[in-house]
């Protein structure tokens, strides 16, 4: 009886020890709990200009090593606010895809303070065959037909994002086939150039040029490209050299022949004052000169 005991005493302390030492390993070798912090982040695909509304948003776990820069940690600092760039489904929301405060939804809040937006017609070549889309860049070619059949192209702006594309605002956005094919592109533009680009529209053709979104050189206008540059200029339109002017010098006119000179005649010579002097009889004559 008493060695019976004994062998549940050890029984006891053998499985005492082996629980105290799994305790002592676990708090040992467990990893610390994580310092977890709660972001803003989409409920949803949310499209460009997009208005944000509570629905929109919900608030999901992040480590706090892993938070992004900016993120926000309340819902209503963002509420109201437009969507400038895409945000997928779950991913955190972030000051640079919204637009400011107060700046509207849709169109009205892509536009970038002190900058406008306009709208130009286009077309399938013009356009670049639907290549250009909202996000893009594009060079504007503007190109003058003149009375005498000769035309002239020149770059007038160099370098302009396109922020809508019919109404399209979203790059990612697919047409459906419903949808009428756009022939509007809106660019973003100074007050300065929305002038000439309007301008432009009115006294001749333009053209946009795709350029690649990463070549931001602006490069200096050399002038406009005429019908001579290409070589192909219509000869019956060239004006030809006008004749050489001969000049003539002015013929003076005949100069009057000398009159003939008359020799004066002599003049009789004067006799002067002639004094008769009577004397007795005698008559004598005097004369004074």
């Amino acid at each position: 009886m008493q060695r019976h005991r004994v062998l549940i005493a050890f029984g006891i302390a053998w499985l005492s020890a082996l629980g105290l030492s799994w305790w002592v390993y676990k708090t040992s070798t467990a990893p610390p709990a994580p310092d977890v912090v709660r972001i803003v982040a989409a409920a949803k695909d949310l499209p460009i200009g997009k208005r944000l509304e509570p629905a929109d948003l919900k608030m999901v776990a992040v480590e706090r090593k892993d938070v992004p820069k900016g993120a926000f940690l309340k819902s209503s600092d963002i509420v109201d606010r437009a969507v400038a760039v895409a945000i997928s489904a779950s991913e955190a929301v972030l000051p640079g895809k919204l637009a400011g405060k107060g700046s509207g939804e849709g169109l009205t809040a892509l536009i970038e303070p002190g900058m406008r937006a306009v709208s130009v017609q286009v077309n399938e070549i013009s356009g670049v065959s639907g290549f250009i889309q909202p996000g893009t860049r594009v060079d504007v070619l503007f190109t003058r037909v003149f009375s005498n059949g000769d035309a002239a192209t020149a770059t007038i702006l160099q370098n302009v994002k396109v922020i809508a594309y019919g109404r399209q605002l979203d790059p990612a956005a697919k047409l459906e086939a419903r949808d009428p094919k756009p022939t509007v592109a809106t660019l973003l533009v100074t007050q300065d150039q929305a002038e000439k680009l309007v301008l432009a529209e009115q006294r001749g053709r333009i053209q946009l040029v795709l350029r690649n979104t990463l070549d931001g050189v602006i490069t200096e206008s050399v002038g406009p490209v005429q019908s001579g540059d290409l070589g192909t200029q219509d000869p019956r339109r060239q004006r030809p050299d006008p004749a050489p002017v001969r000049t003539v010098a002015p013929v003076a006119p005949p100069a009057p022949k000398p009159e003939p000179r008359v020799a004066p005649e002599p003049r009789p010579e004067d006799p002067g004052l002639k004094v008769r002097i009577y004397r007795g009889d005698k008559v004598t004559e005097e004369a004074f000169k």
